[in-house]
Parts: structure tokens; sequence; C-alpha cells
């Protein structure tokens, strides 16, 4: 896959589940921190020795049950599809209404030939009150019109696109640390992921306090926006 972190490969009967470097059995650790001025945060980004990879854009979607069974567990299963970005800042407006986006549709389950597809499914959140902590376990489809019919099958219907364009970058600074930048329809927003000792110092040399951590998601993040608008919730996509 074109991930948009460093992982590693351990091969389970063929297959080959992702684990980030820091990620302890599969657990991840990681917090989010809201960007006021990128070209502020990525000058920090380069004194901290962080170099880019790619510019991708990612268009995501949850399944879910009719019911919401997967949200009401706090548990997360989403397939994801990356593209090269194209030049220039992110779109800035946000879908208003309606059913997800088409283009969002046509990228994620195209008309013709198969979609190389990333899976993640992660667990609830343990009790933390300065790092998201949960299991999560990654690998790669082939065919997403396939595992669509998977997941219907099993009762499950996409529930939630979402788009973004992420950045990621590396440091042998603080090893076992992955940075992203992620431009979103709400907002720009840095995800730091590792050992807590690597994220709390990260965000210090970026220039964060403790208290600028947030713990939410990216519906959750969805949904809040919405709500501070007046506008109800769809799907968090750019225009």
């Amino acid at each position: 896959m074109a991930c948009t972190r460093s992982s590693a490969r351990v091969p389970i009967r063929g297959a080959a589940i992702r684990y980030t470097p820091g990620m302890a059995d599969g657990t991840e650790t990681e917090i989010k921190l809201r960007v006021q001025d990128l070209a502020a945060v990525r000058a920090r980004l380069r004194k901290l020795g962080a170099r880019p990879g790619p510019r991708l854009h990612e268009v995501n979607v949850l399944f879910d049950s009719p019911q919401g069974a997967l949200r009401a567990s706090g548990t997360l299963l989403r397939a994801r599809v990356e593209r090269p970005a194209a030049r220039g800042p992110a779109p800035s407006k946000r879908t208003a209404k309606g059913e997800p986006h088409e283009r969002a549709e046509q990228w994620m389950f195209p008309a013709r030939g198969p979609q190389r597809t990333i899976v993640t499914w992660k667990g609830p959140s343990a009790e933390t009150s300065s790092y998201k902590v949960r299991r999560e376990i990654e690998f790669e489809a082939t065919d997403s019109h396939a595992l669509r019919e998977v997941f219907s099958a099993l009762g499950l219907a996409p529930a939630f696109f979402y788009e973004k364009i992420r950045t990621t970058y590396r440091t042998a600074r603080i090893p076992g640390l992955v940075i992203t930048v992620d431009e979103t329809p709400v907002g720009v927003f840095l995800e730091l992921e590792g050992r807590p000792k690597a994220i709390d110092r990260a965000r210090k040399a970026l220039g964060y306090r403790a208290s600028d951590t947030i713990l939410l998601s990216y519906g959750a993040l969805y949904a809040a926006d919405c709500a501070a608008r007046g506008v109800p919730p769809t799907h968090m996509l750019f225009q």
C-alpha cells in the first residue's frame, strides 16, 4: 500500500497486518493537535528534522449496521483509498447535504476494475485523559467491491464518508514516532502516534501545550463543527 505512515509487516497466514513502530501488540497511542498556522508548523517540523513523505488524498468510509452497532460499541471498521494529492491548498468548502459525494463513491467503488483498499479495524478507546489508546488491525484488500459485498452479507453498509489530505513526517531524532499533517474539511490537524514519551517530546517541540491535546475522532470533530454551524451532519467531504 502507499501507506501514509511507516509500518511493519507481520505475516499471518499469507496476509500482512501492519503495525506502526512503537505500537505494542497492535495498540495505537495517539493525539491530535489543531493547526492554526500551517506554514509555521511546517517550519517547526523542519527544525525537528522531520522529513515529509508524499502528500496523499484519502477517501475513507466507515461501515456499520443500520442500528449503528459498531459506533455504539466504540469500534470502527474503515476502508480507505489513497491517491497523490493535487498541488496547492486543500479545498475549503464542505458538502452541505444529501447522499455521499459522487466523487467519493467513485473513488472508493469505481465502476470498472478492482480498487486497492486499506482496511482498518479499531477497538474501543482505553480510559485516559492524555492519549487516545486503542487496538488497531490494518491490512490491504485488492477489491473494494468484493469487500463491500462481504460487509453487506454481514449486515454492514457504508455509514460515513470522509476525506482528508495527509502528509506523513518522520524524524530520526524521535524514534518510533509517526507525525501526520491532515488537511480536512473542518480544519488542519497534526496527529502524533507512538509511545507516550515520544508524543510528548514532539508536542513540546512543535510548540503545543498538554492542554492543546485533542482525543476526538474526525467524525466527532466533524459533528462538532456541524453543530457550531447549525447544520445537520452528513459526510465530511471536500467540494
